[in-house]
């Protein structure tokens, strides 16, 4: 925040020069970060902490600058006149939300003759980043940056009934507020109503129907208290942030507000030659009450790890406000209303230290008991994913537990759906409602974002948790992901590649054996996508080429191959088992098949491995074909088996017989023929 460096020495007696004061505002925790040439000062930028309202002020700033300097805190004074009529008699003020608005405070200022501010004060307000507007407004800006309570002028003719009412808005109550803005509120929105309709947003800007102009001659002026959460939920609402909301919303204090309405009152009553009606309308139905805190030196001491003297501590909390009062070794203090921070007694020894000087604490690393920590059990079989996925040739990538709720209800037609949806109450965003129960959302997202980059070959994974109700509450289940995509190559060389890699996870990770159901849709193209099962039938997986309608939704604009695991039916793998070297070599043979395509390469793998002689040792697929020369629908399939006996050498002869005879029970048992 900027502040006016004469404007701070101005409350303070013995004030040491400029360089010392503003070293030791930075020694006690008010970073002075920038000072520059102003117009008559220099203007100081302060980085006040959020939780320290008390100190985005002039005077409050002073404060901590008076224990910090040894000076001295000049009290506020100024003349306040009361002439004429009551103000109570002119206006009436009625609060309908007690919890979000705890007092009320205003006074009423007639026969002003609004024109500009005298020159010493638009030159603080300028140095402080505030453009001079006229005399009453300008007023209450002044005050609001020496004693840091937002107020607000109305006109008192333009203020119908002259009634204020605070309560909240009405569904489809509308406000043109003084940015020229139309704002649209809804019942949450605490707000300033007169007889007639709103005419403010309480603690955030005023309306524009009853704003101080040059023909003004009656003032209503607002001092009020409002609650924190309400201001600021209202502003984010909104998309404003002023002033007024940015203390407001950090927690002003309830005694400064009649401190604040006189002081400014007096101004206007200078500066425009009116006159104070008597007396304040002030709502202010439960008075504040002081919190009493107590403490122990020896034990602020001990926190600190020096001596901190009695008199010291009783010396630093006088200067702050806080009314200490000392007993022997005990220190009991009432917290007082500016101090929205202070909650519990570590607060308190925090106000000592930080004026003696944190550069005295002693460097000493604390003695903490330890225990021993444990493994979660489930790290094992993440750690053991990943390497599998590393060792595939995958790069890894982590995306957002959140999804938007609308792709969320795609992912209830995958396989591995684990149940209802878990929505969040306090989104960071739209597009970020609901915890994700699959990968393939923010993976494909990824990949979008990486081809739109420029970027053509992609291949990576992501292990990670996802999300879902169940019966008993929320639930977690561990998955792995896989995306592959590249501009050249076939679908089918494309498919095989995927399921190289999935095959190599599932042997990695320890998952059970699984069977290559064609399906997946309609996340997976009919003709490329598969459904991995268990011998149960149960889903533990899929696997394929995405679908058009879903690469659209992603702008993916080349073919992308994905894959997810379900980790939970992993077990540890077994560990390796010695197999000596064979003896007697093997000899390969290779099978061309002519088949439908709707016969699946797993279903006619699977039925070779059952129907296949004792002495083949291995099976794999050598080639696959589909175009010219084969009728429409058909796929012609090479498969390679590797016959080895373990006692001697096979003959040619006797692989042929094995090979015929493979044949044989294989167009009986599947109705296919052999090229």
């Amino acid at each position: 925040m900027i502040f006016d460096s004469e404007w701070l020495t101005e409350h303070l007696d013995g004030a040491p020069d400029l360089d010392t004061l503003a070293a030791r505002l930075t020694d006690c925790g008010c970073l002075v970060e920038l000072r520059e040439a102003g117009d008559g000062a220099e203007k100081w930028d302060v980085e006040v902490t959020t939780n320290r309202p008390d100190a985005m002020n002039h005077r409050g700033l002073a404060r901590e600058a008076a224990v910090a300097a040894d000076a001295v805190m000049r009290p506020l004074e100024f003349a306040l006149e009361e002439t004429g009529e009551d103000a109570a008699s002119l206006a009436s003020v009625e609060v309908e939300e007690g919890s979000a608005c705890s007092r009320y405070v205003a006074r009423v200022i007639r026969s002003v003759s609004v024109g500009s501010s005298p020159d010493w004060m638009q030159r603080r307000l300028l140095n402080c980043g505030v453009r001079p507007i006229n005399a009453v407004v300008d007023a209450t800006n002044y005050v609001l940056l020496e004693l840091g309570q937002p107020l607000h002028a109305f006109d008192l003719d333009l203020v119908r009934g002259r009634r204020i009412i605070v309560r909240p808005a009405e569904t489809g109550e509308k406000l043109m507020t003084l940015d020229g803005e139309e704002r649209e509120l809804d019942p949450s929105m605490l707000m300033i109503a007169d007889a007639g309709g709103v005419i403010a947003l309480a603690g955030i800007m005023g309306g524009a129907d009853s704003e101080i102009h040059e023909g003004t001659t009656d003032v209503l002026l607002e001092s009020a208290h409002f609650d924190a959460l309400s201001v600021r939920r209202t502003a984010r609402r909104l998309g404003m942030r002023t002033e007024a909301s940015h203390r407001f919303e950090r927690g002003c204090d309830p005694e400064m507000a009649a401190v604040a309405c006189d002081r400014a009152a007096a101004l206007i009553a200078e500066l425009t030659g009116g006159r104070v009606c008597k007396d304040r309308i002030d709502v202010y139905p439960q008075p504040w009450e002081g919190q009493r805190m107590e403490f122990s030196v020896a034990a602020l001491s001990a926190f600190a790890g020096l001596e901190i003297p009695t008199q010291r501590a009783l010396e630093i909390f006088r200067g702050l406000g806080f009314a200490p009062e000392g007993q022997g070794d005990l220190i009991a203090v009432t917290v007082p209303p500016f101090r929205v921070d202070i909650e519990r007694v570590p607060d308190l020894y925090e106000e000592v230290i930080r004026h003696v000087g944190y550069d005295a604490i002693p460097s000493q690393l604390p003695i903490l008991g330890t225990t021993p920590g444990q493994r979660n059990p489930n790290w094992e079989l993440v750690d053991r994913a990943r390497e599998a996925a590393v060792s595939a040739g995958l790069a890894e990538v982590m995306t957002f537990s959140f999804i938007d709720p609308e792709i969320d209800d795609q992912v209830t037609t995958g396989p591995l759906c684990p149940g209802a949806p878990l929505p969040l109450d306090n989104p960071l965003a739209q597009n970020q409602g609901t915890m994700r129960r699959s990968l393939l959302p923010g993976m494909l997202a990824a990949a979008g974002a990486n081809l739109n980059q420029g970027e053509r070959s992609l291949a990576y994974f992501e292990q990670g948790r996802v999300f879902s109700l169940g019966g008993d509450g929320p639930e977690e289940h561990e998955r792995l992901g896989v995306v592959l995509s590249a501009e050249d190559g076939k679908t089918e060389e494309r498919f095989a590649r995927l399921k190289g890699v999935v095959e190599h996870l599932i042997d990695e990770v320890g998952l059970p054996a699984v069977r290559w159901v064609r399906g997946g849709a309609p996340w997976l193209i009919a003709d490329a996508g598969a459904v991995l099962t268990d011998d149960d039938g149960t889903a533990i997986g899929l696997a394929g080429m995405l679908s058009a309608e879903l690469a659209a939704r992603w702008d993916l604009r080349q073919d992308v191959a994905v894959a997810e695991l379900d980790l939970a039916r992993a077990a540890e793998p077994a560990p390796p088992r010695f197999e000596p070297l064979p003896r007697h070599p093997a000899v390969t043979a290779d099978m061309t098949v002519e088949h439908s395509a709707e016969l699946s390469y797993s279903e006619l793998e699977e039925a070779v491995r059952e129907l296949k002689s004792e002495q083949v040792s291995s099976v794999d697929l050598a080639a696959r074909y589909t175009g010219a020369g084969l009728p429409e629908g058909s796929v012609r399939t090479t498969l390679r088996l590797v016959y080895r006996h373990p006692e001697r050498s096979l003959t040619q002869d006797e692989v042929n017989a094995a090979q015929e005879s493979l044949r044989r029970r294989l167009a009986e048992r599947l109705g296919i023929t052999f090229a």
